[in-house]
């Protein structure tokens, strides 16, 4: 019986010896490792193109929301001071003022460089609405006119390109 066994474990060896050895892996093989990778490739590119895109989005929309925070600090040093603040803050202002500083656009990733384009609209010393204009796209846009947004509005789907 222990002779048996004993060859027995020595063919397992030999076999697998061989098998690991000389042969390696067929074309067959490889082409189905190929196709695997191949549909998990098909699988997650698409996903992560999404997520990409979503975060530019939403990175565009946060832009907005901090050119409107540095609008408030602006009005209340502008209100505190006695002057008062005029009815439109341009990003340009806020920019050079020191209450914000320059940001990068989400599609282009290059810095957006300050300019009166992009602005806060102020109504009684309280900000109501804001327009961010990006190299290829804008949220200044409502209902197909060229108008700041309302900041409680302000949301991604709101987000349109700009006209070329």
């Amino acid at each position: 019986m222990q002779g048996c066994l004993q060859r027995t474990m020595i063919q397992t060896k030999r076999i697998l010896t061989t098998r690991l050895n000389d042969r390696g892996l067929t074309l067959v093989e490889l082409l189905a490792v190929i196709v695997i990778i191949g549909i998990l490739a098909a699988i997650a590119v698409p996903s992560v193109m999404k997520v990409i895109h979503d975060m530019r989005d939403k990175s565009f929309v946060a832009n907005a929301w901090n050119m409107k925070e540095a609008a408030d600090f602006y009005i209340k040093e502008a209100t505190t001071s006695g002057n008062g603040a005029s009815e439109q803050i341009t990003y340009k202002e806020l920019v050079d003022n020191g209450y914000m500083s320059s940001f990068n656009d989400p599609d282009t990733d290059e810095e957006i460089p300050p300019s009166d384009d992009s602005y806060v609209t102020i109504n009684n010393n309280e900000t109501v609405a804001v327009c961010m204009k990006g190299e290829k796209r804008n949220l200044c846009t409502n209902e197909g006119e060229n108008e700041a947004i309302q900041y409680k509005d302000l949301r991604v789907s709101l987000i349109v390109s700009n006209k070329n």
